[in-house]
């Protein structure tokens, strides 16, 4: 009874409960994969139906994609469906949140490696569980890949600390399994993990066993992984690889991009990256654990400037651990730094509410987003439709209204339920199109502000698309999208069209031929 709080514990109990909440919230309400997902989901089938074996395509939107995506959620998703044939779509909608939830766990043992301190590392997780930027893409239908990435890439890099600063077999083979797992998941954990793996060897491992442990990672991680990437070489070549890697803009726009506070999240994390800042330039001694922090959290946003604004968060949480300590201490004008009294205060815990209270705020508005951000019962109903009544081998022009279409789950779902073409659907191209990628994305993009039937013949003849059937989603009537509008009575009026399907949601139309 007369025992102390252990603090540490208690904030890393609270980060784990409402990290897991947050996480399960959209798909608990929404009961649909959240956003996108829908190439995974065909290709997950691919594998099934291909008996588990690489195919050499994805069958998605009939676009001969090379099947070169790291695959390891894919196997996943689909044994997990084979042992449950019913549960297809749930696993999407369901694993990533759970797997994502364990990566908060991950991040406070790469937190308590790096700082040596469970209660910086734990105070870091609770600012890492209630980050959107943390969750948001992860919990997606899409992050069954993503989040399986993020997984294996934080347990990599706990495990590679711990080799280079204490040898031990077991940390050797973890390293090795934890960097093929982040490598086989997703292709920009597989590009972190080999910047990860380099600087801890720089920063940590410059010494003849450290050289020894590194290379023998790298040879492990790429022999193990090799059944993957020899086969999609051989099939493939670089050219899949090339084209998926220079999706990532790295222009002057794309970097200034990053220090721009003008999104939400970045208002969200602004807190952190205060404590971030507190955590570098006001504690003492600076050790090579903080050197190594910032060198990664800079690196990941020069290198990947599309993806490694989430990674450079994840360097800056960690010394945020730090800087929420020092910035308590200061105020409650207390000496010592490194005990838990510090955070014992009333004025301490007031802080850490307060902070708490702020990204569980902003965590609850991204969780409205995701669930504004899915299919519902209207998209199914008209996906239904046509599944029943349109032949096969047709092509689609989807027009939503919404320019990015990465973030629209129609233009991703609809050829993986229907089985259909959708020339309008970016999802994919990015493996195939090469330096056509940007140019395709603004030509779709123009297609999306067509507010008659006009411009659809001139963007379809422009761009030689030919189509079957054009789909336009009619926006809400609080909805100030006037160009849908448009181009949905233009189309009615349009004697190239005849007018197939109507419901208050959408109208689909097919083309005279």
């Amino acid at each position: 009874m007369n025992r102390k709080l252990d603090l540490p514990i208690l904030l890393l109990f609270t980060a784990l409960l409402f990290g897991i909440i947050i996480r399960f919230y959209p798909a608990l309400t929404n009961g649909f994969p959240l956003n996108d997902g829908g190439m995974f989901y065909s290709m997950t089938q691919d594998l099934k139906a291909n008996g588990f074996v690489l195919p050499n395509f994805a069958t998605y939107n009939h676009m001969d994609i090379p099947f070169a995506y790291p695959p390891l959620g894919f196997y996943i998703a689909a044994l997990l469906s084979a042992l449950s044939p019913d549960s297809d779509l749930s696993i999407f909608l369901y694993l990533p949140a759970f797997i994502n939830s364990l990566s908060i766990l991950a991040f406070y043992l790469l937190a308590k490696e790096t700082l040596n301190s469970r209660l910086y590392a734990s105070l870091a997780a609770l600012m890492y569980a209630l980050s959107p930027q943390a969750f948001v893409w992860q919990v997606m239908g899409g992050g069954i890949t993503r989040s399986f990435g993020m997984l294996f890439l934080l347990l990599m890099l706990w495990q590679a600390v711990r080799l280079f600063r204490n040898y031990q077999h077991k940390h050797l083979l973890l390293t090795i399994l934890f960097g093929v797992g982040a490598v086989t998941s997703h292709p920009q954990t597989a590009l972190h993990t080999v910047l990860g793996g380099a600087l801890l060897f720089l920063f940590y491992g410059r010494q003849k066993r450290g050289l020894f442990s590194a290379l023998l990672v790298g040879l492990g991680v790429a022999l193990l992984s090799a059944p993957w990437w020899g086969t999609v070489l051989t099939r493939h070549g670089l050219e899949a690889f090339l084209s998926a890697g220079g999706t990532s803009p790295r222009t002057l726009e794309a970097y200034l991009s990053l220090v721009k506070f003008d999104q939400l999240e970045d208002y969200i994390a602004f807190p952190i990256l205060l404590l971030g800042a507190i955590g570098i330039f006001f504690v003492k001694p600076r050790t090579v654990d903080v050197f190594f922090l910032i060198t990664w959290g800079i690196l990941a946003l020069l290198i990947d400037p599309r993806g490694g604004e989430g990674m450079g968060l994840l360097a800056f949480t960690v010394l945020a651990g730090m800087g929420l300590v020092k910035l308590s201490a200061w105020i409650g004008k207390m000496v010592s730094e490194q005990t838990e009294d510090v955070m014992m205060r009333p004025i301490s815990l007031g802080l850490v509410m307060s902070l708490m209270t702020f990204l569980l705020f902003g965590s609850t508005i991204f969780d409205f987003r995701l669930l504004n951000t899915s299919l519902k019962a209207d998209d199914l109903a008209m996906i239904e439709w046509v599944k029943s009544n349109v032949g096969e081998g047709k092509t689609f022009l989807l027009a939503t209204g919404i320019e990015f279409s990465m973030s629209d789950p129609l233009q991703e779902w609809f050829p993986a339920l229907t089985e259909q073409k959708s020339a309008t659907t970016m999802q994919g191209l990015e493996w195939t199109l090469g330096k056509n990628f940007f140019p395709w994305y603004n030509e779709l993009i123009a297609f999306q502000h067509c507010e008659n039937a006009e411009c659809v013949s001139e963007w379809s003849a422009h761009n030689g698309v030919d189509y079957d059937y054009l789909v336009v989603l009619m926006p809400a009537e609080a909805d100030e999208n006037e160009a849908l509008k448009n181009l949905g009575v233009s189309v009615k009026a349009s004697e190239e069209h005849t007018l197939v399907y109507e419901s208050g949601h959408a109208y689909i139309f097919e083309l005279k031929k």
